[in-house]
């Protein structure tokens, strides 16, 4: 018997409060270029609702932020953006 594997959930687009976190090293401009690289892609991005944590022992910095994904395409654009900038090593 074939086991058929579930597949993944659907996402609507648009995509309201679509949570990202972007994690790279902490640098004294890490959260404010995280930001600015957001708000030209996701220009409704509140900066107000922007959480930053520092790692254990602060090496790296986690940017937690919620945006409306657009589409597959936007969010694909978005990760493609923040890995290609060499600043960020990891965006879930």
């Amino acid at each position: 018997m074939m086991k058929v594997k579930p597949e993944a959930p659907k996402i609507e687009f648009p995509c309201a409060n679509y949570s990202l976190k972007i994690v790279g090293l902490k640098t004294a401009n890490y959260h404010k270029w995280v930001v600015e690289c957001m708000q030209r892609l996701a220009p409704e991005l509140d900066p107000k609702k922007v959480q930053v944590v520092d790692s254990r022992n602060g090496t790296f910095q986690s940017i937690r932020l919620a945006v409306t994904a657009q589409s597959e395409d936007h969010l694909k654009e978005i990760h493609q953006t923040l890995m290609d900038s060499g600043k960020v090593k990891l965006v879930l």
